[in-house]
């Protein structure tokens, strides 16, 4: 009785303390990018991450320039040059991946999960 007590205890111990901890970005958009327009290359719009960089590098890899991802899934409204969004993305599946002709800088893509115009931008 008192192991069940006691492993009890623990686990609401456990859940208060992570449910008590903050998030380092409580808007659930850890990300904060400037769309750079269409990759030429690609054909898809890229971005450059401005906020955020070491974390993005450790989802999806390093950039082959100055922090800049092409952007796959980015939506329509935000496809504007120079907007200033904020954003969460993560590693793409491979069938999500698109074709390049290799002209140009390889740069690692992103999946945008999710984006949104910064306030205050543009």
């Amino acid at each position: 009785m008192k192991i069940k007590l006691l492993i009890g205890v623990l686990f609401m111990g456990l859940i208060s303390y992570y449910s008590c901890q903050k998030e380092n970005n409580p808007s659930g958009y850890p990300f904060k990018a400037e769309v750079m327009g269409i990759n030429p290359d690609c054909g898809i719009y890229q971005i450059r991450i401005t906020d955020g960089q070491d974390k993005a590098e450790s989802i999806v890899g390093k950039s082959a320039e100055a922090n800049i991802y092409i952007a796959n899934n980015l939506p329509d409204e935000l496809k504007i040059n120079g907007l200033r969004i904020i954003l969460d993305l993560r590693k793409p599946e491979i069938n999500e991946l698109g074709v390049c002709t290799d002209m140009g800088p390889s740069y690692t893509w992103v999946f945008v999960t999710k984006a949104k115009k910064e306030q205050n931008a543009l």
